[in-house]
């Protein structure tokens, strides 16, 4: 019961501290221009070959993207407008890798609660591929059930220590 109300505990004070206590920093942009207004991208543009795949898209990124001192366009994220490119893709690639994490653990467990499981880690079986898929899907929720049940981390008590 202790443990579970220190992890209460802390899933409240870190976000409280996170966003109310830590002032934040503040970049301001100063090093990027619009890319309509560099001269180094004007160049690369002029000598870019003629058609679709080559004009247009530098006709966009003239229009609405900032250069910085190479030529490039340049992604600032000092605008919460710009952020939203750069978390879908972030938040995605977590949601993924954790259920191919959590999917993969979910087997390897089932398979250690078998008779054989050498066998199911060589051979997959597939029903309970498909049932450890499908708690897969759920995983942020799934561990975050088993993060505050402490069955996600190990006892100190069963973790060793080598001799020195």
């Amino acid at each position: 019961m202790q443990k579970l109300l220190t992890r209460l505990l802390v899933l409240l004070v870190v976000p409280i501290v996170w966003f109310f206590i830590i002032s934040p920093a503040l970049a301001v942009n100063t090093t990027l221009i619009p890319c309509s207004q560099s001269s180094v991208f004007q160049q690369r543009q002029a000598s870019a070959p003629d058609g679709y795949y080559y004009t247009r898209p530098f006709e966009t990124y003239s229009s609405e993207l900032l250069c910085g001192e190479d030529g490039l366009p340049h992604l600032p994220l000092d605008r919460l407008d710009r952020t939203i490119d750069v978390v879908i893709p972030i938040a995605l690639f977590l949601y993924i890798a954790g259920f191919i994490g959590w999917s993969g653990r979910t087997y390897l467990q089932a398979a250690n609660r078998s008779q054989t499981p050498e066998q199911l880690e060589i051979f997959i079986d597939v029903s309970i591929a498909l049932q450890a898929l499908s708690k897969g899907l759920l995983w942020p929720l799934l561990a975050l059930t088993e993060f505050l049940s402490g069955q996600l981390t190990a006892k100190d008590e069963e973790i060793p220590i080598s001799p020195r």
